[in-house]
């Protein structure tokens, strides 16, 4: 029987490397579930990961390059669930919509995700949270024809991501079904307050469409 060839001392310490960088971006993450969870020392959060307090350096500048590692992996799998659950197809107005319920009921359905996402955040047009909810926001505004100027659109979008960002945070306090409904609600106060039609976002309805007259 041929011998299984030896595999190659780079490929097993590449992994290795990478086994105790998930270890640490893993701990950080944890650690943001905590109110203070950022002030953790080095030597915590290499306890927590179970590596030697060493390697920390081998992966990472500072603590904060940690923690800005374990944002990045917060959002892409905020990024990862919300895809999941947009049509395909949705017009950009109601994509908007069903993109800040859904995140209104994320608590509800992944708490831990939601907990972290409010306590890793940066400030406002600064991450990829905000350059996304800008790009859905201007899409929306097109897609209604409706036209602002610059400082008019910086204003409706801190005023959105404001908006989101108080509900995820007060879910915290709410029942799921206080949750649930407030996360209905949340959807069409943020279209009044981007001026989109009333009946924009709901299933059967069209980007542009105004309100029903029935």
């Amino acid at each position: 029987m041929p011998d299984t060839p030896e595999e190659p001392r780079g490929g097993r310490r590449e992994r290795r490397k990478e086994r105790t960088r998930t270890a640490l971006v893993g701990a950080a993450r944890r650690l943001l579930l905590e109110r203070d969870g950022r002030q953790a020392s080095i030597q915590t959060i290499t306890e927590l990961a179970d590596v030697g307090f060493g390697s920390f350096y081998n992966h990472f500048a500072s603590k904060e390059d940690l923690f800005e590692a374990a944002r990045d992996e917060t959002v892409a799998d905020y990024f990862a669930w919300l895809d999941a659950r947009l049509e395909a197809d949705a017009d950009p107005v109601r994509r908007l919509t069903e993109s800040i319920r859904l995140t209104g009921r994320l608590i509800v359905e992944r708490p831990e995700l939601a907990q972290a996402l409010s306590r890793a955040d940066r400030p406002a047009g600064t991450d990829a949270l905000s350059r996304r909810m800008e790009a859905d926001v201007r899409a929306a505004l097109a897609a209604a024809d409706i036209v602002v100027g610059a400082a008019e659109f910086e204003t409706l979008l801190v005023a959105t991501l404001g908006a989101i960002r108080a509900v995820v945070e007060r879910a915290a306090d709410w029942t799921p079904t206080e949750t649930a409904a407030n996360a209905e609600v949340l959807a069409p106060a943020v279209t009044r307050l981007l001026g989109l039609p009333e009946n924009a976002g709901r299933p059967g309805s069209r980007a542009g469409s105004g309100p029903s007259s029935g």
